[in-house]
């Protein structure tokens, strides 16, 4: 009997022993993660306040910066507005230095510094607002550009040292939260171990236990967690590319799509593959950004004016958030007032970003049956200016007054819920009013909580001295019925014709526009030309044109006007009798164009392509290029023109090809920057400082996927005469070769 008693002794022994090992390491795991916890809480008491209070600070400085120009010398803005706008910042940025102060872990003399930093702006920007009174503009900026603006950058300075200070203390932190991490992992690996020995060795009550402790595991995992999420800012990259990069997908994706489908339809394939070109190079704008956002919280980026046609923008966007509201089940609404300008100069991408975040944040916070509404309006044009004025309306889910303080901040959200509901990562509106900033604008909101946003963002932009123009006589004695059941829509189609010297009326129902067609029809005044809208209540434009063509046959010309993508009826309105189809918002120059094509007076507006007029016969270019795809892609871009293209694969065979040539040989080289062997801009110093006659006089343009402004800095450094980014855009292409040859 005793015999069998040995064995349950010593199992009871051995369970003993394993039970305190694993009290042990409980214990040990339990130090780790308060440890952990108490350096996280550290992290976001001090340093992460500090860093966050400085940031603050310098975004709302730029802020200032970009204002103070505009405020002092633009005679809309009072004295009382200039003082009040500059003091209310004021009053925030000594807030901020009082929370730095308070919780600084860094030498108090930074603090003093940034003080006395912020005081003589404050100081000079007060002599500046004084000074604006009785100086004209040109005196005005000369005073801010010697005396304000260095004060500006005094204070910048100063954040930036404590702004690296207090990261160099977050990332120290977090470094003691993850080597905390990996030894609470040990540990838990350990308690593992343990409770599935004491499972084998132990009885009933031992299994509860472990079970207990495993209980407890799962805890420390929690606790483990999230210290880890508040730290890790590789989810919150990815989170943020994600979001800024999914609308100009979906239009890529959408308009492949569409090109797929409509193969044999030639202008629709080009209309796709212009969009798809557009949104792309918005994309690669998106991914300039995010590769150096440091830019956009130091306030480096750079502002790109460039002649740019509105019809081209909004014929990309719109279509993008109709499908978007569509798939939701909302309603989209286009209105345009006032556009005295179909091109404009400015940075088309920024703005398109701006109105792509406003509008996808609009239809993403709008319920099913909701109304989301673009309104776009123009100044008059004075001293080749205007402002561009873009109002976006929604019906959605609204935010507190509270919340709107801090709209602007980045990562904020109203609340959890909306976080896990509609995702993102809230850095959309933060990004959204950097770009407004940077471009010289403005942007307010309104909202209610429950009830619906507004956003009205107004950018200024410049008018090219000589906007292309319609060819005189090509519509001459037209007569137009406009038929759109929104009022506004006809005024605007009426003032876009009235500019044209085309006589119009217009009506808000199809089955009145029936009767206006029979009318003139029976008193031989006939129009010539029925712009119809799709989509209208009781009788829509199809329909309207089968009684008109049923009526009185073919011989009145029809549009189809719409806000949406008309492949879906394309097929049904042609057997109906419609004869062409233009997009919403109707722009001059659209308009133009379609009416003199659909008349067969196309002769003086139909759109070449200007690659399809460039000719370089005769000439010989040297492709330096080592990849074969892009090396393919380019001598199929180029040999259309009627060059000769040679081609070598990195910057030493590039070298020894130039200097075994004859002089004139190559006309052009075409260097890649990023090759094996030799990269191009030491082959572009080789050939420079090469015995060859050609050396010093062949034109060398940099054709490569370095596209910042520091790339194209270098290539011109290097000896290069010119700068193209990747993906080459073929026009862009041939342009710049023309300015070489």
């Amino acid at each position: 009997m005793s015999r069998e008693k040995k064995p349950p002794l010593k199992l009871s022994k051995l369970s003993l022993i394993i039970c305190i090992v694993a009290f042990i390491f409980s214990g040990i795991s339990i130090w780790i993660s308060y440890g952990m916890n108490e350096n996280a809480q550290r992290m976001y008491e001090h340093p992460y306040t500090v860093s966050n209070s400085a940031r603050a600070m310098r975004s709302r400085l730029w802020d200032m910066k970009s204002f103070s120009g505009i405020l002092l010398t633009h005679e809309f803005h009072t004295k009382e507005d200039k003082e009040s706008f500059f003091q209310a910042r004021y009053d925030m940025q000594n807030g901020e230095i009082e929370t730095i102060r308070s919780l600084y872990l860094g030498p108090p003399q930074d603090v003093d510094a940034l003080r006395e930093a912020m005081d003589a702006l404050i100081e000079v920007q007060t002599k500046a607002c004084g000074y604006a009174e009785g100086h004209s503009s040109d005196e005005i900026q000369e005073y801010m550009d010697t005396n304000v603006y260095p004060c500006y950058d005094r204070v910048s300075d100063c954040l930036t040292v404590i702004i690296n200070f207090a990261d160099t203390k977050i990332y120290s932190l977090k470094e003691q939260v993850q080597k905390s991490g990996i030894a609470a992992t040990i540990v838990s690996l350990m308690i593992a171990f343990s409770t599935i020995g004491l499972t084998i060795l132990s009885n009933r009550q031992e299994r509860r236990n472990i079970e207990a402790l495993t209980a407890r595991e799962h805890e420390l995992k929690d606790a483990l967690y999230l210290a880890q999420q508040s730290s890790d800012a590789k989810k919150d990259f990815l989170s943020r590319m994600s979001h800024e990069i999914r609308t100009p997908m979906n239009i890529i994706v959408g308009m492949t799509t569409i090109a797929g489908a409509n193969l044999e339809d030639k202008n629709r394939v080009k209309d796709c593959l212009s969009k798809i070109a557009f949104s792309s190079k918005h994309l690669l704008s998106l991914i300039n950004d995010i590769l150096d956002m440091s830019k956009i919280e130091e306030g480096k980026l750079t502002v790109n004016n460039e002649l740019f046609r509105l019809p081209q923008m909004f014929e990309a966007i719109v279509p993008a958030i109709y499908s978007q509201a569509e798939a939701k089940g909302s309603v989209f609404e286009c209105k345009f007032d006032g556009m005295v300008s179909d091109t404009v100069i400015g940075d088309s991408l920024r703005i398109n970003q701006i109105l792509l975040n406003l509008l996808s944040n609009a239809v993403k916070f709008t319920p099913a049956g909701g109304i989301i509404r673009l309104s776009v309006s123009q100044a008059p044009v004075k001293n080749g200016r205007t402002r561009l004025t873009f109002k976006v309306e929604d019906s959605g889910i609204g935010m507190s007054e509270k919340f709107q303080q801090h709209l602007f901040t980045p990562f904020e959200q109203e609340d959890g819920t909306v976080s896990r509901k509609y995702g993102g990562t809230g850095l959309g509106m933060a990004i959204t009013k950097n770009l407004v900033s940077l471009l010289g604008g403005v942007i307010y909101v309104k909202s209610k909580q429950g009830e619906g946003t507004s956003f009205t963002v107004e950018l200024p932009v410049r008018v090219p001295e000589e906007d292309e123009g319609q060819e005189s006589g090509v519509l001459d004695d037209l007569k137009v019925l406009v038929v759109d059941d929104d009022e506004s829509s006809c005024t605007h189609a009426g003032m876009l014709l009235k500019k044209m010297g085309i006589d119009a009326e217009w009506v808000q129902q199809g089955s009145e526009a029936i009767q206006m067609v029979l009318k003139a029809h029976e008193e031989y005044r006939d129009y010539n030309v029925c712009l119809i809208d799709w989509k209208m209540p009781g009788m829509n434009g199809i329909e309207v044109t089968r009684r008109i063509r049923k009526e009185l046959g073919p011989d009145t010309l029809v549009i189809i006007i719409s806000s949406y993508d008309w492949s879906e009826i394309e097929h049904e309105a042609k057997e109906a009798g419609v004869n062409a189809f233009i997009a919403k918002p109707l722009f001059e120059s659209s308009l133009y164009q379609v009416l003199a094509s659909a008349t067969r007076k196309d002769h003086a507006v139909t759109e070449v392509s200007k690659g399809s007029t460039v000719s370089f016969e005769g000439k010989r270019f040297l492709l330096v290029e080592d990849n074969e795809l892009n090396q393919e892609i380019a001598v199929e871009i180029l040999k259309g023109t009627g060059a000769e293209i040679q081609c070598a694969r990195d910057g030493r065979e590039a070298v020894d090809e130039f200097n075994t040539s004859a002089a004139g040989y190559y006309d052009l080289i075409l260097m890649d920057i990023q090759m094996p062997v030799m990269d191009g801009y030491e082959a572009t110093r080789a050939i420079r400082l090469s015995n060859h006659e050609d050396a010093g006089r062949v034109p060398i343009l940099a054709m490569t996927a370095n596209a910042f402004r520091e790339d194209e800095t270098a290539a011109l450094a290097a000896g290069m005469n010119g700068h193209i980014a990747k993906p080459i855009e073929v026009d862009m292409l041939y342009r710049k070769i023309l300015e070489l040859l």
